[in-house]
């Protein structure tokens, strides 16, 4: 395993046999003692986080997990099913590992899935989507006294606010961090 002083956020770190996600990292200085580093895990098997802190310098043990892409099949209330690109077998990832990230998958969409040592550690998620809107309702006109939104249900099924310049078969770029409307798509 490579070993590095330096521990960036996104990175997977391997902490007594266990792999850790790195949500978060502070530095904290304390004069002539030098520097400490806070670091706001995520455990890989059961979601739970924990802060550990360690000595500026002091080296960590990180993986590179691999990435596979993978075709997007279909979700039920377990979790959801992808198939590997090149071998055409399936895989299951749970409904905790994906989260709210599962309201941004297209049937037949193409994502890319982390991996270490055959055992799924995320999904490697976009910052913004394009989704066609199948339901909104028609502007009416004048109805602009507090905001110039309106409900949208996308293709997902995701529901979000948007301009009222949107319709029907529009597509549009959704934020996935926020769930939000970012943009009409070209």
């Amino acid at each position: 395993m490579p070993l590095t002083n330096q521990p960036v956020k996104g990175m997977y770190i391997m902490e007594e046999n266990k792999i850790y996600y790195l949500l978060d990292r502070q530095l904290k200085t304390q004069g002539r003692q030098g520097g400490l580093i806070i670091m706001r895990l995520q455990s890989m098997e059961t979601g739970n986080q924990i802060t550990k802190t360690i000595k500026s310098g002091a080296k960590v043990e990180h993986i590179e997990p691999e990435t596979k892409e993978m075709q997007y099949l279909y979700s039920d209330e377990k979790g959801s099913y992808f198939m590997d690109s090149e071998t055409y077998e399936t895989m299951f990832i749970a409904k905790d590992t994906i989260g709210n990230y599962i309201n941004f998958l297209k049937e037949g969409s193409t994502t890319l899935i982390l991996m270490y040592d055959g055992k799924i550690l995320n999904i490697k998620e976009v910052p913004t989507v394009v989704l066609t809107v199948t339901e909104t309702s028609d502007a009416v006109k004048g109805n602009t006294a507090n905001s110039a939104t309106k409900l949208a249900k996308v293709e997902t099924g995701f529901e979000l606010q948007v301009p009222m310049f949107i319709k029907e078969g529009d597509e549009i770029k959704i934020n996935t961090d926020s769930g939000t409307y970012s943009g009409k798509a070209n």
